[in-house]
Order: structure tokens, then sequence, then C-alpha cells
């Protein structure tokens, strides 16, 4: 790394749960004061997308996102589609959302505002300890949607009704990260503890990574994610070998759910945690998903059809996320 100050753009969704519940006041007081770093508001993909295009122009090198997890996935399918940058800039996260998954393994720690204030620092003179994580991003391809898709995380079955849930009965009560979370994840539990219940509605799906296939089962949660940890350092994967995409899977009805549930969650593997009972976890380069349904990247709301082919998830390129 050279010691020349590089030029910094933040992005800043004010329609993402942490900003619109007044946390973006002293964000934009903070920019307000930082001259030659460029201050983008924006609320829609079109929108990420021109912000970028801006940043390009301008030759920034680092990228902030103090938004959610549906802008990050904006920002990089723009940085993978459209290509605004000669050369792909450093991008930094900032937790402005409501569940900010993808903060967890690869966002800014600390406060908004003191994470952004380490952030101007490090850019202008490289002041603190700096950490870059280069680290894989999804691409998903849907023949119901006109071009691909990237993002850290998909999700169908428990994890699209979960957010549907969230956006509809959660979100109103203006509930901080935590308490929401704790909220979804307990209703979420009830939901597969009843197991009729439209939360946790099962899906059909088959299920082709790599080499091996899954015929067609009926899943109640199904996820893929390069990431190693979800909300509360979940990481429901204990079949991993290094390959890129980590898929989780949990039956209709899986046997030994509450002997069970506590290790998986963990990442730990368990005697009764088998395709047989119910439980899948595995790691791929490439995922085909054959379903019809809706299914979420990184909280965006999609839908799939298996009359025009399946789901095909892969590796889709990687990005430096600089940790300041």
């Amino acid at each position: 790394m050279t010691t020349r100050p590089r030029r910094l753009g933040v992005i800043s969704n004010p329609l993402s749960g942490a900003n619109r519940r007044g946390g973006l006041a002293e964000v934009r007081r903070l920019l307000a004061r930082a001259p030659g770093v460029l201050h983008r508001e924006v609320g829609t993909a079109a929108e990420v997308a021109s912000a970028l295009r801006e940043f390009a122009r301008a030759e920034v090198q680092i990228v902030a996102i103090n938004s959610g997890d549906g802008t990050v996935q904006a920002a990089l399918t723009s940085l993978f589609v459209d290509r605004p940058f000669a050369s792909t800039p450093l991008l930094a996260l900032l937790a402005g959302g409501t569940t900010n998954m993808t903060f967890t393994d690869l966002g800014m720690t600390g406060s908004r505002p003191a994470a952004l204030q380490r952030l101007i620092r490090w850019a202008r003179h490289e002041e603190g300890a700096a950490r870059v994580l280069r680290w894989p991003v999804l691409r998903v391809d849907n023949s119901s949607h006109p071009g691909p898709l990237y993002g850290m995380f998909i999700g169908a079955a428990g994890i699209y009704n979960g957010i549907r849930f969230f956006h509809s009965r959660v979100s109103r009560l203006g509930l901080g990260w935590g308490a929401s979370h704790l909220v979804l994840f307990a209703r979420f539990l009830l939901g597969l503890a009843r197991r009729e219940d439209a939360l946790v509605a099962p899906v059909s799906a088959a299920i082709r990574a790599d080499q091996g296939a899954i015929g067609p089962r009926d899943y109640r949660v199904l996820l893929i994610t390069t990431l190693e940890r979800l909300i509360f350092g979940v990481r429901p994967f204990w079949n991993c070998d290094g390959r890129p995409l980590r898929l989780a899977a949990l039956g209709a009805r899986p046997e030994h759910l509450l002997r069970t549930l506590p290790a998986l969650l963990g990442g730990r593997r368990c005697r009764p945690a088998t395709p047989a009972n119910g439980y899948v976890s595995l790691a791929a380069h490439d995922i085909r998903l054959h379903m019809s349904g809706g299914f979420a990247i990184d909280g965006e709301l999609f839908d799939a059809d298996t009359a025009r082919g399946p789901l095909v998830i892969r590796e889709g390129g990687r990005v430096d996320f600089l940790r300041v």
C-alpha cells in the first residue's frame, strides 16, 4: 500500500433501519466537516449505480456504504455488472441498516461516526491499523430477472417468509438491531415448534451442488452464503471444505430438532444431523436450485420459477473489504 491520500466516497441510504431512526444526522454533520469526501444519499438500486459512476469519475478509491444489506447488494451488483471502476475500490461497510448481516464478518466495528472518523484518518494519512479482507461474492442467475444479481446471502422458505414478516410486523415497532433480531428469531423458533405455521411453510426444491445432487424435497429453511457467521454469530455449517459457497437446509420434518439445533447453530457436527433426518450442510463452487417461489438476496426479495430453469449460484468474483 502507498502512503498517498486516497479519495473516499460515502453512500448512505436514509431509508435503512439505523439511518431512518435518526442515526444519519451525525454522519451528515461529520461529513460536512470533511472536505474532499464525497457523500451521496440513495434510495434505490439505480441511485446506488449512479453514485458509483460518479465516484468512478472522481477517482474514488474507497467506497464506504452506510446502510443495510440491501444497499450493499445493490452496490455489489453494480460493481460487477456495470463495472464503473477500472479497478474495483476498497469497500468499507458501516452498519446503517437493521439486519446488517454482512457487517458481522466484513463491517467496520464501533459506532458509525467513530468508524467513519477512523476511515477518514486512514484514507488521508494511513493513520491506524488496517485490515483488508478479500471475500468471495455470490452471483445468482435467475431467468425471472433480466441480469445477474450479486450479494453475500441467498435464502428461501423460512428465510424469505421471515423477511416478509419482518417488514410487515417487526419493523413498524421501531426496535433497534438487537431487539429486532431477538423478536424475529424467537418467532422463527416458535414457527419451527408449531411446524404448521405460515412463517416456516416449506418449499419444494431439488439441489445440485458441483457433481452431487439431492432430489426434490420440502425444506423449511434453505440458505446459501459465502459468509462465515449470520445474525447472532450463528454458524449453521458443519460440512465445509474450503469451497466458497456454504449451503444449509432444514427439511420439512426434521428429526431430533431440539437435541440437534444447539449444535447446528454453532457449526458443530452431531450424529443425528444427516440428510435422512432432514439436515443438509455442504460446500460447493456451483449450486443449482430447482424451485418455484420467493427467495431473498441480502434482504431483497425476488421470485423463481422452475419452468424457466434453475437458480444458478456460483462465486461471481472477489471484493476487498477494508476494516480500520
